[in-house]
C-alpha cells in the first residue's frame, strides 16, 4: 500500500493586497472621496419626493392611497370655473369626479368645471397607472386654501 502525500499544516498567510484594501478604505472612511455634496435646492422650491408616499413603488401595499395633491400647488377660479392643476412627475395624471359620477375622469392641467357644479362635492386626485389613486381633495377646499388674505391690515 503506497502511502499518500501529504503536506503539513503551514500558518495561513494574509496577503498584502487585502492590508492594502483595508488601509485604502480607512483612508476613504476618514478623509472621504472628495466629491462634494449635491448643492441645495434654490429658495422656495421643494424636491418632489418631500411628500411621504410621493414615490411608492407598485408593490408597496401598506398604503392605501397615494399622499392627497399639494393645496398650495392647486388654483381654482371661481369667475371662470377654471382649476389650475400643477405638473405631475411620471405617468400620474389628474382626475376630476363631479357629484353625480361614479369615478372620475382624466383632465389636463386646465379643467373648467360645468356651471352649477357643487365645489363641496366635485373632487380632484391623481392616479397612477395600475397601481393606485391618491386620497382626494373638494374643489371647494381648493379654492378655500388660494383665498386672499381677509384681515383689516392696509396694503401701502
Amino acid at each position: 500500500m503506497t502511502a499518500l502525500r501529504t503536506t503539513g499544516a503551514t500558518r495561513p498567510r494574509r496577503a498584502p493586497a487585502l492590508r492594502a484594501g483595508v488601509a485604502g478604505a480607512l483612508v476613504l472612511g476618514v478623509f472621504g472621496c472628495g466629491t462634494p455634496s449635491p448643492p441645495p435646492p434654490p429658495h422656495g422650491q421643494q424636491p418632489a419626493a418631500a411628500t411621504l408616499g410621493a414615490n411608492d413603488p407598485a408593490w408597496l401595499t401598506s398604503r392605501e392611497k397615494l399622499p392627497a395633491p399639494d393645496l398650495d400647488r392647486l388654483d381654482y377660479d371661481s369667475e371662470k370655473r377654471t382649476l389650475g392643476l400643477y405638473d405631475l412627475p411620471g405617468r400620474d395624471q389628474w382626475m376630476v369626479q363631479l357629484p353625480n359620477e361614479t369615478a372620475g375622469h382624466l383632465v389636463g392641467p386646465s379643467h373648467r368645471l360645468p356651471e352649477g357644479i357643487d365645489t363641496s362635492r366635485t373632487l380632484v386626485y391623481y392616479a397612477r397607472p395600475g397601481v393606485k389613486s391618491s386620497a382626494a381633495v373638494t374643489v371647494a377646499s381648493i379654492e378655500a386654501g388660494r383665498r386672499p388674505h381677509t384681515s383689516l391690515a392696509l396694503n401701502r
